[in-house]
């Protein structure tokens, strides 16, 4: 509402001179350019949610510029457009070539509902593991972090080395009561760096030796760190295959997706040449220069 009221204080009196009466409807013209007009809710509508009155009112004079700006150059660039029809080409280009997008769209959607499946994006994983690089080490395990004084502290410290189903349960309750931080990510590969400054030790230091110790106890004047590492990959390896697997259903659709537009396109090729819809003329084209020369003699000039 703040918007649209800014807005209707704007000057509106340049087009009670107008000669030619145009009609509106209710909309409210907030600018005219050689005929062409700029609403009150085309300003609206690119106007950003959360300004204030004076940053509102600033902007919308700022759009208003610009938009008369750059009517008035489309207008002088209209007016002084080549006439070799270098532009008509161009619009029809890019219309055909969004109409064959959209129709092709379309059709991937409607004929390619089966999925990947588990063992295709598997076998295609093993085979191309050198694809797919950790850029940093990641692990699986459990991190909590509780006060010093914390009761059942000798229980804890027992429980999250182990990674059976009760002593997670027993983990889990006491955390909820006494943690400060408590992260579960057995299920999930977390990036060691997420741990960052969440524990006192070095985790990047000692992620060298990882494979080894894979339980980390640290201390300091208030809280206790307590991290178990279940599985463990360095940066510069593999991916586990659950990281991977996202990036592989893409690169095997959009491969299907090419492989079926190809085919599409080349059934829809045999199918015209066999109804006589597509002809050649000529058995040879040579291009010399700026001149295309066809098998019959005729030329063309070669636009630059």
């Amino acid at each position: 509402m703040r918007r649209l009221t800014i807005l209707l204080l704007l000057p509106t009196l340049l087009f009670m001179s107008c000669r030619k009466k145009v009609e509106h409807g209710e909309k409210v013209p907030v600018a005219q350019v050689n005929g062409h007009f700029l609403y009150q809710e085309d300003v609206a509508k690119a106007m950003p949610y959360g300004l204030s009155a004076t940053d509102s009112a600033r902007m919308a004079r700022e759009l208003i510029r610009n938009w008369a700006e750059e009517q008035v150059l489309y207008d002088k660039a209209q007016h002084n457009m080549r006439k070799d029809g270098y532009i008509e080409q161009l619009v029809a280009d890019y219309r055909r070539k969004l109409i064959m997008n959209d129709y092709e769209q379309r059709l991937v959607r409607q004929k390619m509902d089966e999925e990947v499946t588990e063992e295709e994006l598997m076998e295609y994983y093993e085979e191309n593991k050198l694809l797919f690089v950790l850029e940093e080490s990641v692990m699986k395990g459990v991190f909590i972090k509780v006060p010093l004084k914390s009761p059942g502290m000798k229980d804890l410290k027992r429980w999250y080395k182990d990674n059976s189903e009760e002593a997670m349960e027993q983990l889990e309750k006491c955390a909820f009561r006494n943690a400060v931080i408590y992260e579960y990510f057995y299920d999930r590969w977390m990036p060691v760096s997420e741990l960052e400054g969440k524990i006192t030790v070095n985790l990047s230091e000692l992620s060298k030796d990882f494979d080894k110790q894979r339980n980390i106890e640290a201390e300091d004047e208030e809280y206790c760190y307590l991290l178990h590492i279940e599985e463990y990959v360095k940066e510069g390896e593999a991916k586990p295959y659950e990281m991977a697997k996202l990036e592989i259903m893409d690169l095997l659709a959009n491969a299907r997706r090419v492989d079926f537009m190809q085919q599409v396109r080349k059934d829809l090729y045999n199918q015209a040449m066999e109804k006589g819809r597509v002809k050649y003329y000529g058995n040879e084209t040579e291009i010399v220069g700026d001149t295309v020369r066809g098998a019959d003699g005729s030329t063309s000039s070669v636009a630059r």
